[in-house]
């Protein structure tokens, strides 16, 4: 059962300070009352979340790390700040949502929507870089072909393909790491960085609808991103069929300086 009262520190604190050196605090504190407060029901809609003082003795972090977590949290609307009345937790949205500008897997964008998301029509193939036209941004050499779908309550929601080089990750390590996305893998190993993506407005035909079991012509959003390294190398191109009606993306505009 959910209550107003602020969490304690349990646990907290100390997955900070084993992940400060890889991203950024903020982020890392977002993500830490997302799941915390958030996600794990602790608090209801309508139930406030600790003040910034309280977050800041929590996280041993400054007030202005935690404002920039709960500005984070409000962006990706899980919160509501009033002025006077510290931030208050949003009901859950419908939809999966994300900004664009966040490196997350499609499992990530469902589990902060409170969406269960399975992966279903599981696909590995072993292919060389020739033989796909979508492959050939990668040098020479084998690549492995990673296809499935995504559901969510019984509902094929997603068609996701990927493609990784196997002198980036070798097939076996792939095909026995992977728990549903790619990307997790990527960026659990150290070697996704960043990504350019391109999304574009579809209809589905032939085998994509067939494979998510869609009518002829319905609209669809076809995600195309290219995964890099530190060094700007492609890691993995993947391409995403994604239903408008259950994802949804935003990008926030910012007046040039």
């Amino acid at each position: 059962m959910a209550t107003n009262a602020p969490a304690g520190s349990e646990g907290i604190g100390g997955d900070i300070s084993r992940i400060r050196a890889r991203r950024q605090l903020h982020a890392e504190i977002r993500d830490a009352i997302l799941n915390e407060f958030i996600l794990s029901g602790r608090l209801d809609a309508g139930a406030r979340l600790p003040s910034e003082s309280e977050l800041s003795r929590l996280f041993g972090a400054s007030r202005v790390t935690i404002r920039a977590a709960l500005q984070s949290l409000k962006d990706q609307g899980y919160i509501r700040i009033v002025r006077g009345s510290g931030s208050i937790v949003l009901p859950r949205p419908e939809s999966i949502s994300s900004g664009l500008d966040r490196l997350s897997s499609f499992d990530t964008f469902a589990a902060q929507s409170g969406k269960e998301i399975r992966t279903d029509d599981l696909e590995f193939t072993r292919i060389n870089r020739d033989d796909d036209p979508l492959a050939a941004v990668f040098e020479p050499g084998s690549v492995t072909l990673v296809s499935r779908t995504k559901t969510i309550d019984d509902r094929k929601i997603a068609l996701i393909v990927d493609y990784v080089p196997e002198s980036i990750l070798p097939a076996d390590t792939l095909r026995q790491r992977f728990d549903g996305s790619v990307l997790d893998l990527l960026l659990a190993e150290g070697l996704a960085e960043y990504s350019d993506c391109t999304l574009t407005p579809v209809v589905a035909t032939g085998e994509i609808r067939d494979r998510l079991g869609c009518e002829d012509g319905s609209p669809l959003l076809q995600l195309s991103e290219l995964t890099r390294d530190a060094l700007g190398a492609i890691v993995d191109r993947s391409e995403a069929w994604l239903s408008p009606e259950v994802f949804r993306f935003q990008l926030r505009r910012r007046r040039e300086s």
